[in-house]
C-alpha cells in the first residue's frame, strides 16, 4: 500500500531525527538522502512529545510520538485520517538517551549488566560496563564504555567483535550555536570500516548536524527554544482511524 510505503519512509526520517533534548524547541530540518534529493520539514519537540512534519510525494506527513501514553500517531493530512500503534525502541524520545549512571541496563528486557572499571578513552573518563543477554536463543556478552559527562557509549565492543566507537574531534559553530563535533567509527572484523559525524549541542542536549556516507545528511536550522504548543501533540478533530493489518493476523495460503 501506498500509505504504507510512505509510513515507513517517515518513520525512517523520524528515527535519523531523534533528539534526546531536556528543552522544549521548534526547528527546521533539511534531509539530504543520496538518489532522492532535499527533504524539508519542521520538528516541534516538547515535554515528553514529539512532532515531526515532512512533505512526501506532495503530501504533508506528520508523526506525533507521545510517550507519555506510550503512542505513535501517524497522520495523512490529505485525505484527513491517521494510524495509531505503539510506541516502539525506534521511537526514542527527547530525554531518552541520557543513560542511568548507576545502571545503564535498566528497563532492557533479558539484559543484565555489571560495571567493570573505570577508564579512559581518547582523553575522557569513561564507565566501562559489561553487558550480557541471558535469553538463550541471543546469549552473548558485550563491553560498553559509558562517557561520565555526556552519558553516551563512547565505545563499544559487539559480541562479534565489532568495534564503535565516538572521539570528540572539535568545538564548532553550526547555524550560529556552539556545538561538539564527534566522529562515529565502526570497525567490524574482516576490516570492514564506517565513519559518521555529528554535530552535539550541549543546550539543546542533541544532535542539530549529522553527516553519513554517501551523502546522507541531516540539519537543524531557524530553533527556536520555548514551550510548544499542546494541540500540536493531538490528533485533530474529524480526522478517521486507520487499521493496517498485521502479517500474524493474515490467513495463510493466500
Amino acid at each position: 500500500m501506498r500509505f504504507q510505503l510512505i509510513l515507513s519512509l517517515s518513520l525512517f526520517i523520524l528515527a535519523s531525527a531523534v533528539a534526546r533534548a531536556g528543552v522544549e524547541f521548534s526547528a527546521d530540518v533539511l534531509q539530504t538522502i543520496p538518489q532522492q534529493g532535499d527533504m524539508q520539514g519542521r520538528i516541534f519537540v516538547g515535554k515528553d512529545r514529539m512532532r515531526t512534519e515532512f512533505k512526501v510525494n506532495d503530501q504533508t506527513m506528520i508523526q506525533i510520538i507521545d510517550s507519555g501514553r506510550g503512542t505513535a500517531y501517524m497522520l495523512n493530512t490529505q485525505n484527513r485520517s491517521y494510524v495509531q500503534r505503539k510506541a516502539g525502541p525506534g521511537d526514542s524520545l527527547p530525554g531518552s538517551g541520557n543513560v542511568p549512571a548507576d545502571k545503564p541496563c535498566a528497563g532492557m528486557s533479558d539484559i543484565t549488566c555489571r560495571k567493570l572499571a573505570t577508564e579512559k578513552v581518547n582523553g575522557r573518563s569513561a564507565d566501562k560496563w559489561e553487558f550480557e543477554n541471558t535469553t538463550q536463543a541471543q546469549s552473548g556478552k558485550m563491553l560498553y564504555w559509558l562517557d561520565q559527562e555526556r552519558r553516551i557509549p563512547i565505545r563499544q565492543m559487539l559480541p562479534d567483535g565489532t568495534i564503535i566507537e565516538m572521539r570528540l574531534v572539535n568545538n564548532e559553530k553550526i547555524n550560529g550555536r556552539d556545538t561538539e563535533k564527534w566522529e562515529i567509527s565502526m570497525q567490524r572484523v574482516g576490516g570492514q570500516s564506517r565513519v559518521t559525524y555529528q554535530w552535539f549541542d550541549p543546550e539543546l542536549d542533541t544532535n542539530v548536524r549529522e553527516e553519513q556516507p554517501g551523502g546522507y545528511t541531516r540539519e537543524l536550522s531557524n530553533i527556536n527554544i520555548g514551550v510548544q504548543p499542546a494541540e500540536l501533540f493531538a490528533v485533530p478533530a474529524g480526522y478517521k482511524e486507520i487499521t493496517i493489518p498485521q502479517y500474524g493476523n493474515q490467513e495463510s495460503g493466500r
